[in-house]
């Protein structure tokens, strides 16, 4: 599940925007410490809840008594409605050893258990292995961790941060991007280790506007390789007839550039089975490959619905209205 966290220092977020985008997760930070209260998290909180995405919040957890910061995050959470894990971010030592650290952190996650509330920690990699023992070990984690298709780490996660400036439409500026599995739900077990995330790539960026070009998904062209954009490769070769695997092998590609060839298809010209599975898809009918008599009827059906002289051959014009226009 695609994910973003987020703070007052976000400014204005649309999160119906964000969710058009493929967000499904948004983390709000709600408290810091025993004092602090992050002045927008219940805005956020009902923008979020109105726009269906999934809701969690996170404590900056720092050196005082876990147990009093634990009060605070609940009083400011308390009536909230939540999908998942409370998090619990730690990253600074404040001159602490791991023992104290790690001692904080189990206390704040056994107080909030014994309130009935499940919670997770969010870290750095090498602040997990480093400053946190043993002790916290089956605490559902969150890692952050950038520039890497996969977090540098041996335990299993519910959560990998892979980017700390991340762009989406609906957010203003720099935003953190993750990838959730299912269990950064409250009351679910499951890590997102099988999921890579490839760091930002023009070929990405380029499968992204080839996957929208040709399936009108609407997919965040930010060349990150998350849940979306692997399940919009799998459903274009679903309806290639390929290997549903999500990877954008060879046989994908043979099968783009036929498409984006334009080959003049109809039922006396040279057969294009790539090609002919594409018309078929978007005007209706059954996608075999096969340009017959019935799709000859579905291809001037939608020709005469677009505007197009229904001839029932899909040239240059008919081509364009396939490809470049969002219809």
């Amino acid at each position: 599940m695609k994910g973003i966290d987020i703070y007052s220092g976000n400014g204005a977020v649309d999160f119906n925007l964000l969710k058009e985008n493929g967000v499904e997760v948004v983390y709000i930070k709600a408290t810091e410490g025993i004092t602090y209260t992050d002045c927008t998290y219940r805005d956020f909180y009902n923008g979020a809840k109105a726009a269906g995405l999934k809701v969690g919040f996170y404590h900056f957890l720092r050196a005082n008594n876990p147990i009093s910061e634990a009060e605070h995050f609940l009083n400011a959470i308390s009536g909230l409605e939540l999908d998942c894990k409370c998090a619990i971010d730690v990253e600074v030592t404040f001159g602490q050893d791991n023992d104290k650290i790690s001692s904080n952190v189990r206390q704040f996650a056994d107080y909030l258990k014994a309130k009935g509330i499940d919670t997770c920690i969010y870290t750095y990699t090498n602040f997990y292995k480093n400053n946190l023992n043993e002790s916290i070990r089956n605490i559902p984690l969150w890692v952050a961790e950038y520039g890497v298709d996969r977090p540098n780490i041996s335990s299993e996660y519910v959560g990998f941060q892979h980017s700390e400036n991340g762009s989406l439409s609906g957010i203003n500026g720099d935003v953190d991007l993750n990838e959730f599995g299912e269990g950064i739900l409250i009351g679910k077990t499951g890590a997102c280790n099988t999921v890579e995330v490839h760091s930002e790539s023009d070929t990405i960026k380029i499968i992204q506007q080839q996957l929208n070009t040709l399936l009108k998904k609407g997919l965040t062209v930010d060349g990150i390789e998350g849940e979306c954009t692997i399940s919009a490769i799998k459903e274009f070769q679903g309806v290639m007839g390929l290997v549903q695997d999500g990877i954008w092998g060879q046989k994908t590609v043979s099968a783009v550039n036929e498409i984006f060839s334009k080959p003049v298809d109809g039922v006396p010209y040279p057969h294009y089975e790539y090609a002919t599975k594409y018309i078929q898809y978007r005007v209706g009918g059954k996608v075999d490959g096969v340009f017959s008599n019935g799709t000859k009827v579905n291809v001037q059906n939608w020709q005469a619905q677009h505007g197009l002289l229904a001839d029932g051959v899909v040239g240059a014009g008919t081509w364009n209205k396939l490809l470049n226009e969002n219809c």
